[in-house]
């Protein structure tokens, strides 16, 4: 059984997330030159690192520096796992910090899973090719893990937004059919991405990332009710297909766009 993917975006260089199911695979001795974040999702993987044997069952978190060396395989019959891997070199432009985390200590900390959590949620929006999602999850994810586990300082809360996040919201009021990224509005408002991300939030509750579905499921609402067609309204309205638009439409009324088109007919 081999039902490995590996999952990266040209438009994002340096990450990679890797969704392991395999049984029987062995890993011989090597290192990455990224770290590695993952989490055991069912069965007990295991690998030997620092001089020690490892056994790390579903729930367990296993991180790793760049040019660590190590071993992997599976202690169990199957093993599922993700695994996200960042570039050192892109840690600076991503996080946005003058000093850097000092990387991990603990190989295998206790954690109660916001970080697999978040690495769903990421290989989610990984999958949708949903640029501002994806984005913002890893820009998320990477703040919780190394303010948890690598020594990174927590963000403190920034000034007064100076009217940027309101301009934000005009700005995603105005492009929301069209494929955003935080990079662009980073540069846009000249604010970087995660100081958007946590200003937007404080003011108006949800991620922009957030913003901007609701922003596209009030409009596909209004062009179901006038009868156009679903696949129409999600190619339009910068879906990456009709299951993404369907799962999206669903989160945020409860209901299909099928459904809730026949309803309102």
């Amino acid at each position: 059984m081999d039902a490995n993917r590996l999952l990266a975006r040209a438009w994002l260089p340096g990450v990679e997330l890797f969704h392991a199911d395999f049984s029987g695979q062995a890993f011989g001795r090597h290192s990455h030159d990224a770290f590695a974040v993952g989490a055991i999702l069912q069965g007990v993987g295991g690998y030997q690192c620092r001089g020690a044997r490892h056994a790390l069952p579903a729930g367990t978190l296993s991180l790793m520096n760049p040019q660590e060396p190590h071993t992997g395989h599976a202690e169990s019959e199957r093993l599922v796992y993700r695994m996200l891997y960042v570039e050192e070199s892109r840690l600076p432009q991503l996080l946005g910090r003058k000093r850097l985390p000092r990387g991990f200590v603990e190989l295998n900390p206790a954690d109660d899973g916001a970080v697999a959590l978040g690495l769903a949620r990421l290989a989610t929006a990984f999958e949708q090719a949903d640029v501002l999602a994806l984005e913002s999850e890893l820009l998320a994810l990477l703040e919780l893990v190394f303010v948890r586990h690598g020594g990174l300082r927590a963000a403190r809360a920034g000034p007064r937004d100076g009217g940027v996040t309101a301009y934000l919201r005009d700005y995603l009021e105005a492009h929301y059919a069209q494929m955003v990224s935080l990079e662009q509005l980073g540069k846009v408002l000249q604010r970087h991405p995660r100081h958007l991300i946590e200003a937007f939030r404080r003011v108006y509750g949800v991620p922009p990332h957030t913003y901007l579905l609701q922003r596209r499921v009030r409009e596909a609402k209004r062009r179901l009710l006038s009868g156009e067609a679903v696949v129409d309204v999600a190619l339009d309205l910068g879906f990456y297909d009709q299951a993404h638009f369907s799962a999206t439409f669903k989160r945020f009324t409860g209901v299909s766009p099928g459904r809730f088109r026949h309803a309102a007919l």
